[in-house]
């Protein structure tokens, strides 16, 4: 371990350290311009430039530094390719969950659709930590964009998440491809997640007012434990109202919704084939717990895609990847957002009723369902339980709204 893990691993010290770095910037280092390359920028989208700051030297095809509090980097591809034609590909380094990835897919897609080209290659962190899931890359293997996937000993810095290490990666990107680490601004003021990867890599929308929505590759041909779990379900399912799709743990805020069991029980009784990843103490022909251990999350979306096509199937979820993941797979989904986050509206999609306690003024009023005190118990300072029985009332609700035909106005 050297010396920078042990400080980052220290979180008081590895404040302090980022708080003098910080200002420094904002002091003496702040006079001192450091030359850079004119394919990325700080603070702000880089403009086309004619002249090269660094030399196209192995600097030259990486960020010079970490990041300083509220910065962000922008990308111009342009830029690099007008400066080095020869460039032969991107290195994109990930450090984020599974939703996360989810939300970079349009962004990659359209990447990918205007530099057809360069070679993409994918580098995921392999440790499990409050940045990122190794997953990631099992689901980069499946992305028709890129060519090679490999995993690099990463390790997140617990004050600024932007500054993970990744110098690992290193290691394995060739010579000609430019480091690019896959970042997104994510605060009160950006409307989007999504919105916020197109503007980094300074690519167009696509038409339309709609934020795109998650992009999912499955194969042709679904894995024999999805073929035999869906046939499983179908049978079953045909006698039901519909499949109702729970997640109800969060990797993010490291919380399991208490009261599955109840939910579930009640579920079934309404007359629902209920599906479940969250792990439940429940029996019963009509429930069906998915042992993700045996399915890749590519494949657990695959078959709720396949259930979509011959059920109705309507999903319940904590905000953590299966907010991503309902709106990739076009299927109405209950989100319960579980503790005040004032950036939610980053993370949302229309498909998405939010069951909060708090009113969000960047979300509609048409997709919130609003909890009164006596609707939750209090898990600790910051996570609430939503009761059960309120849950079962906000889905029958956002069935209620979906079922609502949009009135006829007169000419």
């Amino acid at each position: 371990m050297n010396i920078q893990r042990k400080l980052w691993k220290c979180r008081p010290l590895c404040l302090a350290w980022e708080s003098l770095r910080y200002c420094w910037h904002k002091t003496l280092g702040g006079f001192i311009r450091k030359p850079y390359c004119i394919w990325y920028s700080f603070g702000k989208p880089c403009q086309a430039c004619k002249k090269e700051y660094l030399p196209i030297n192995a600097d030259w095809y990486r960020l010079p530094r970490p990041l300083y509090i509220h910065e962000h980097v922008f990308y111009n591809i342009d830029n690099a390719l007008k400066a080095d034609p020869n460039l032969k590909g991107l290195a994109l380094i990930f450090f984020m969950g599974i939703g996360d990835y989810l939300y970079t897919t349009p962004m990659l897609a359209a990447l990918k659709a205007k530099y057809p080209k360069l070679k993409f290659y994918g580098y995921v962190s392999k440790h499990f930590d409050r940045n990122n899931s190794p997953i990631v890359a099992s689901m980069l293997e499946t992305n028709p964009a890129f060519e090679k996937v490999f995993t690099f000993d990463g390790y997140r810095n617990p004050v600024i998440w932007k500054n993970y290490n990744y110098e690992d990666a290193f290691k394995n990107i060739p010579e000609g491809f430019l480091a690019v680490p896959v970042y997104y601004e994510y605060g009160v003021d950006i409307p989007h997640r999504v919105k916020s990867l197109f503007k980094t890599f300074q690519l167009p929308l696509p038409s339309g007012s709609e934020t795109p929505r998650p992009v999912f590759y499955f194969p042709t041909e679904p894995a024999p434990q999805v073929k035999k779990t869906f046939a499983e379900i179908n049978s079953l399912a045909k006698k039901r109202k519909a499949v109702v799709f729970l997640q109800l743990d969060s990797r993010g805020s490291a919380y399991t919704y208490p009261h599955r069991d109840d939910l579930i029980r009640r579920l079934l009784r309404e007359g629902y084939f209920v599906l479940s990843v969250t792990p439940s103490a429940v029996v019963d022909e009509d429930f069906k717990l998915l042992d993700i251990k045996k399915f890749s999350f590519n494949e657990t979306c695959h078959l709720l895609d396949l259930i979509k096509k011959e059920h109705k199937l309507y999903i319940i979820a904590l905000n953590s990847v299966f907010w991503a993941a309902s709106a990739g797979l076009d299927v109405p989904n209950l989100g319960l957002q579980h503790w005040i986050d004032k950036k939610v509206h980053n993370l949302w999609y229309p498909n998405i009723t939010v069951v909060t306690d708090y009113i969000y003024k960047k979300l509609p009023k048409n997709k919130m369902i609003t909890a009164k005190e006596s609707d939750y118990r209090r898990h600790n300072k910051k996570i609430i339980d939503y009761k059960p029985e309120f849950i079962i009332k906000c889905f029958d609700r956002m069935l209620a709204k979906l079922e609502e035909k949009p009135s006829c106005k007169a000419d």
